[in-house]
């Protein structure tokens, strides 16, 4: 009885959050196929041209908006297409705010440098376009799209009560053990069947339907089991993404020793806004220290993803694709730089570094179906419809259970 009142009323708690979260997930499961759709890039006409360099695009587009922060850069240039660049407005030096840009994203001919359009994309989701449509259904994916952190927190800490109620749930559908006789009788009244015999009705739907509230158990029921290791896995990953620092990373930590790169790579008392190094000075030392590390470790380095700068801990990131990635579609091995010395800080490999590394890569993979491709995506909105029916389904139980016991009170009331 404990753990159905438990599994109850956090389901209650929690119902709100896993329904918009489930369904705005069946969507995100094919975010980058959508937002491509929703916002194809500018092409361009190769005709035979030597592509620029990347480092080359990104002082192209420094001239074109000299005071604006570029701190992300795209390793990658696609034939064909524009080369996007994002920019980052800089701060008053004396109130602090955000200078606002004329524009904050810019489209250049990767063969010549030359502006081929540009935009500016609000912070906010209103009024709602085809270009924040996906970041907003982003946003109410873990956080209801609400201002500051009060979403985040109610989405994390309703993922914590799911990851808990994900051991409850699958509890309560054990069969109810054998039940003793008395102690006069001194034997053991034995179950005819096995244990797994007894609990394989729970995954099951019964057909024909005998009522809508056997339907509504069933598949309650049957709906939490089939998919279980998925659930606790999005559960679990959803702390992750919410309640990573307070949360997720002390339990990962203490259970499979996962290591997190950025400890080796505090916050400054000062944002730092301009690298030490140049971006080509640095791009060419995160080169020969991956490379080294590849040799040292035994991976082999398949292309480039990304090199960015982190102003609040004054270091480079060099994001890589190797074969310790789990997805085909990005790189995920990360080396960090420091961007006044050139020293190497740390390595973070997705899989085979260690334990922790390896499970959490996993989770959040899995959670932002990055693996197995388009299967898998399929698999996963499919799992998000059955989220939201467990959500249905378990007020519907609820509601049917409290009308009964308000009509039991009732009738005890009126014979009294």
């Amino acid at each position: 009885p404990v753990w159905v009142v438990l599994h109850r009323y956090v389901g209650l708690f929690i119902a709100g959050f896993l329904f918009v979260a489930a369904l705005t997930g069946s969507i995100l499961a094919f975010d980058n196929e959508l937002n491509e759709w929703l916002n194809p890039p500018p092409s361009v006409m190769t005709a035979g041209r030597v592509p620029l360099s990347p480092l080359e695009l990104r002082e192209w587009a420094q001239a074109f908006a000299p005071q604006a922060y570029i701190n992300n850069v795209p390793l990658q240039v696609k034939p064909d297409v524009a080369y996007l660049v994002t920019l980052q407005p800089p701060e008053e030096p004396t109130t602090g705010e955000l200078v606002e840009l004329p524009f904050n994203r810019l489209w250049l001919d990767p063969y010549s440098g030359a502006k081929v359009a540009h935009e500016s994309v609000p912070d906010s989701y209103w009024p709602l376009t085809r270009h924040n449509l996906i970041p907003f259904i982003v946003a109410l994916h873990y956080k209801l799209a609400l201002p500051g952190e009060i979403g985040v927190w109610l989405f994390g800490i309703a993922a914590l009560l799911w990851t808990v109620d994900c051991f409850i749930g699958v509890y309560l559908t054990f069969p109810i053990r054998a039940r003793r006789a008395s102690e006069q009788e001194r034997t053991v009244v034995r179950s005819p069947v096995t244990w797994w015999a007894r609990w394989k009705p729970a995954w099951l739907v019964q057909w024909p339907v005998r009522s809508t509230y056997r339907l509504n158990i069933d598949l309650h029921r049957a709906g939490g089991l089939w998919p279980w290791v998925l659930l606790l896995v999005l559960a679990w990953s959803s702390v992750g993404f919410n309640l990573y620092e307070q949360v997720y990373l002390p339990v990962m930590q203490s259970m499979f020793g996962l290591t997190d790169p950025m400890a080796d790579a505090p916050s400054l008392p000062t944002p730092q806004p301009e690298p030490g190094l140049s971006w080509r000075k640095a791009h060419r030392l995160a080169q020969q220290r991956m490379a080294e590390q590849a040799q040292a470790h035994g991976f082999s380095l398949l292309g480039e993803e990304t090199l960015q700068y982190d102003p609040a801990r004054s270091v480079f990131y060099y994001v890589v694709r190797t074969d310790r990635d789990l997805s085909a579609e990005s790189g995920g091995t990360v080396l960090i730089l420091n961007a006044v010395s050139g020293d190497m800080i740390d390595l973070s490999l997705p899989s085979g570094q260690n334990l922790g590394m390896t499970l959490h890569s996993w989770l959040f993979a899995l959670h932002m179906a990055t693996v197995w491709g388009i299967p898998y995506k399929i698999l996963l909105a499919l799992t998000g419809i059955v989220i939201a029916v467990l959500c249905v389904t378990g007020l519907y139980l609820w509601w049917k259970k409290r009308r009964s016991r308000f009509v039991a009170t009732g009738r005890r009331l009126a014979q009294s």
